[in-house]
């Protein structure tokens, strides 16, 4: 079974929501991002739209680049949630005005959902690579 264009699709929509998500918090709920948050936006927003790209003219040798981002990204989401979770063990220097500690949805930290979205895209991807393989 060909599952290439749906796992295309769904990493992209994932990638366009996590993108418009930060973007709501940013312009529209007005948190500031802090200096992490930007480099989990570096390589989320480029996503949105090498995976729309990459559905509209079905390239799924695309996984590579995507899964090389998701594997980054999700690096900075995970060293994030430590410095959010355990602070004094970490001396990063998030530069003001926003501190890398600050929780602004404590029941759902904004780390933890980027790196979901991170998650979901790597394994996305790394089904479409197993799946080119298979093809040969």
């Amino acid at each position: 079974m060909k599952r290439g264009p749906l796992l295309l699709a769904f990493a992209w929509v994932v990638a366009l929501v996590a993108t418009l998500g930060s973007l709501y918090y940013s312009e529209v709920r007005l948190f500031l991002p802090c200096e992490l948050c930007w480099y989990q936006r570096i390589f989320m927003y480029p996503q949105a739209v090498l995976l729309g790209i990459a559905l509209w003219r079905q390239d799924f040798s695309v996984w590579p680049y995507s899964l090389a981002l998701s594997l980054i990204g999700g690096s900075f989401s995970s060293l994030h949630l430590l410095q959010q979770n355990f602070p004094d063990l970490f001396t990063l220097a998030c530069k003001p005005p926003v501190p890398c500690s600050v929780e602004y949805i404590p029941q759902f930290p904004i780390p933890l959902q980027a790196l979901i979205a991170f998650t979901l895209i790597a394994l996305s991807m790394g089904l479409l690579a197993r799946e080119a393989r298979q093809r040969g």
